[in-house]
């Protein structure tokens, strides 16, 4: 937008246009350039037209040449793209917070927005309120490690290529580190739904072929990472996911804590006679089980867990078996005279009844 002159004495061709701008980045050959000249010239040209903004073109033989109408048509145009105050918080905000979510090939696209934010917000009054931020959904200061600046070549590679094969609906291949038998160190086929940044790891919810089974893989455990001839599979939510109610006696500040969520708007709260004590009544999604075709408990119990003794499930059953197990072991590991090693041993399996 900058390069382009005001006035049609000052109009050019974008294959000029990229020829001046980067004729310094050539490499192999000439005819490698010309080569990326030519196809960056007919993409920018199907972005282009002569419709508003004051950017106009004129045809002159078998090439459209391009300049602005007026210096205040350009000015207000490139305006559009500075980066300002609020742009640059947004920026530095979802760098730190916020990368896991962002494919590598994007990320690596915005490496010079991150450093024009920087370089803004050092000299913005703005930069208070990114020192008054603590953004901690677990409730405390813990972040994933995911980073894309340290991470090895190779993992961004395999970072890459799953959020590829998602985005494009491609199976793959692949070896998987998991503490379940079922799926350790065996090649799996799989089919990527959705990526999911969950409970601080970054996964990708996948039908797995070979045991037709919908689950979340953890993506930095795939290992041996390669596309499938396999036809992808594509899971309706219905089929990796069920609606269920669930009714639970709760204390005022765990209300509170729910009001503060969406989970607000999918419960009812009954003040009970007891002080400070509601019935919360809600309907929440539930992934089916990978290994048994139930509803699987595991990612509501770890949340409820967090309210402790605050918070008593009356049901669904399935819930409040898990829950209700979960207090046993903890009474048996607190209390009895037992190994707790064995207990926590055999806890990820008992939660799966593997």
């Amino acid at each position: 937008m900058r390069s382009i002159g005001v006035g049609e004495d000052k109009a050019i061709k974008i294959k000029d246009l990229i020829e001046n701008r980067l004729s310094s980045f050539r490499k192999e050959s000439q005819d490698s350039f010309d080569s990326f000249k030519k196809n960056a010239s007919r993409i920018i040209t199907s972005i282009l037209d002569d419709e508003g903004e004051g950017l106009c073109r004129v045809k002159k033989g078998n090439a459209y040449w391009y300049y602005w109408t007026s210096q205040k048509d350009k000015d207000d145009a490139v305006e559009q793209f500075e980066m300002s105050e609020e742009r640059a918080f947004a920026f530095a905000f979802i760098k730190e917070y916020l990368p896991e979510l962002i494919p590598p090939h994007i990320f690596s696209a915005l490496q010079t927005e991150f450093k024009r934010a920087e370089e803004v917000l050092d000299h913005s009054e703005l930069t208070k309120y990114l020192s008054k931020i603590d953004f901690n959904p677990m409730g405390y200061d813990m972040h994933s490690v995911l980073d894309h600046e340290s991470a090895t070549i190779e993992e961004r590679k395999a970072w890459q290529f799953v959020f590829d094969c998602t985005f494009e609906e491609q199976c793959f291949s692949a070896n998987y580190q998991s503490i379940h038998k079922s799926f350790d160190a065996k090649e799996l086929i799989l089919s990527p739904q959705r990526i999911v940044l969950l409970n601080q790891h970054l996964k990708v919810l996948a039908h797995e072929h070979n045991t037709n089974t919908t689950r979340y893989f953890e993506i930095g455990k795939l290992h041996d990472l390669t596309a499938s001839k396999e036809q992808f599979i594509e899971v309706k939510k219905t089929e990796y996911e069920t609606r269920e109610k669930i009714s639970a006696i709760c204390h005022t500040w765990v209300k509170s804590n729910f009001e503060a969520t969406s989970i607000a708007d999918k419960a009812t709260f009954t003040k009970l006679k007891t002080d400070d004590c509601w019935l919360i009544e809600m309907e929440l999604s539930f992934p089916i089980h990978f290994n048994r075709k139930e509803p699987n408990p595991f990612f509501i119990a770890n949340y409820l867990s967090g309210f402790s003794d605050s918070i008593v499930v009356l049901g669904p059953e399935f819930l409040r078996r898990e829950m209700l197990r979960r207090a046993g072991s903890l009474v048996q590991a607190y209390t009895v005279q037992t190994n707790s090693e064995l207990i926590v041993s055999a806890s990820p399996k008992a939660m799966t009844r593997n």
